[in-house]
């Protein structure tokens, strides 16, 4: 059986769409324009990711999820019966990740998608969370070979009318379970890879989080295939422990022995987080200076209230220099990530080497205005800086961006470490 596809309608192009937003990071302050930079490092280190994924395990339960729907024993009519199948399965799968044998919460329920809605959903399947798991993991499915890049409801369609159009079909059991053949197909001719655990999506009972040797072995062999020679698979083949709690700018002895070009990258981002680190610092104390006026005694309380948050903005980048001080006088480094992320996006190169020198120079309000002026390239009417109707929003600390590391960490300790 070999199936091929060609057009989709537009509501499979938007979820398609929807799905490779995945890839983007929303950690960072998007006001300065940093994405493309940003995901070219994630998608180049660790391929597949996205902050929304939490657990390896919905990379085994998604495509066996799909492989029976497409084999199941009732025959679909449109896209829209295999969507609420798949939809309603995905709530079952949440309350067996959720529940224990005694249909209690378990203790760690922390990642399962839709844990705050099961409950609710398993009456009414259209109260189950909006970014469910074929949502949040499809792209990385996808990037992994496991189902195809697009059109997976209909492919499950397609997939359906051929199994139950073809004669030698007739005969299967009802319950027969077809999983563990998903493999018996090589190459193209197999569009949706299972790894042959079983798995009782309705009627089952609790589902352990933690890869069995199976599902960790099927899906360490999946990404290494399909993407060496990055981080991600340099990891998980990698013989070095990763502590769960360690930052992304500090396991730069866990890649001592990964290939001089995938550190020469990773090198390059800690680069890149520690400047736009320094930069989102001063973006705070630019947009809580600017509603500060000190002449405009109306409301005393809330000036004295905006004056010390921009200070501490000031003084948290003093410090945050000072730490990062030997990286930051490293000007042919900086040079060198200058050209690298030039091809990628060329106005934020420019904008982040002007910041550099500044900082470089000891002229924070130059990085200051050169912050202003890019946001205001950036969201022109929207525009948060100076603008009143933000005035009474307090903004996050800015933190330095990890390129979705703590996603990454968790799956690959959990594809190291079955149970």
């Amino acid at each position: 059986m070999q199936i091929g596809f060609v057009n989709f309608n537009t509501e499979e192009k938007k979820r398609v769409a929807k799905m490779m937003q995945l890839l983007q990071e929303s950690e960072a302050i998007e006001e300065l324009g940093i994405g493309r930079v940003r995901d070219h490092f994630s998608n180049t280190l660790f391929p597949g990711t996205s902050t929304l994924q939490h657990h390896a395990k919905y990379f085994v339960l998604l495509p066996s999820l799909y492989y029976h729907a497409a084999f199941k024993s009732r025959r679909f009519q449109n896209t829209s019966e295999v969507s609420r199948y798949i939809k309603e399965a995905e709530v079952q799968i949440t309350r067996q990740l959720a529940e224990d044998e005694n249909e209690k919460l378990k203790t760690d329920v922390t990642g399962i998608t839709g844990i705050n809605t099961y409950e609710d959903a398993l009456k009414d399947y259209t109260k189950y969370v909006k970014y469910d798991p074929a949502y949040i993991y499809g792209s990385g499915l996808a990037r992994y070979g496991i189902i195809p890049d697009t059109g997976v409801e209909r492919l499950i369609l397609e997939l359906n009318r051929n199994h139950f159009d073809s004669p030698h079909n007739k005969s299967l059991i009802k319950s027969e379970d077809l999983t563990g053949d998903a493999d018996d197909m090589n190459g193209d001719k197999q569009p949706i890879k299972t790894c042959g655990e079983k798995y009782d999506f309705f009627d089952g009972d609790t589902i352990n989080m933690a890869l069995s040797k199976i599902e960790a072995s099927w899906l360490r062999d999946r990404i290494i295939a399909t993407c060496k020679g990055s981080m991600l698979s340099c990891l998980i083949e990698g013989s070095h422990d990763i502590p769960q709690n360690i930052g992304y700018l500090n396991i730069g002895d866990i890649l001592e022995d990964m290939p001089s070009d995938v550190i020469d990258i990773y090198k390059k981002s800690v680069l890149f987080a520690k400047l736009m680190h320094l930069i989102d610092w001063r973006f705070n104390y630019s947009y809580y200076k600017s509603f500060s006026n000190t002449e405009n005694t109306d409301d005393c309380d809330e000036q004295k209230s905006l004056q010390a948050l921009y200070k501490d903005c000031d003084e948290q980048y003093n410090l945050l220099l000072a730490l990062y001080k030997e990286d930051i006088e490293d000007q042919e480094a900086y040079n060198n990530l200058f050209d690298y992320i030039r091809p990628i996006d060329i106005m934020l190169t420019e904008f982040c080497k002007a910041c550099y020198a500044a900082i470089v120079d000891g002229q924070p309000t130059r990085v200051d205005e050169l912050v202003k002026s890019r946001e205001r390239t950036i969201k022109r009417e929207r525009s948060k800086i100076g603008n009143n109707a933000y005035k009474n929003q307090r903004r996050s600390k800015p933190l330095p961006n990890s390129f979705r590391w703590e996603t990454v960490r968790t799956i690959v300790n959990e594809i190291r470490n079955p149970q």
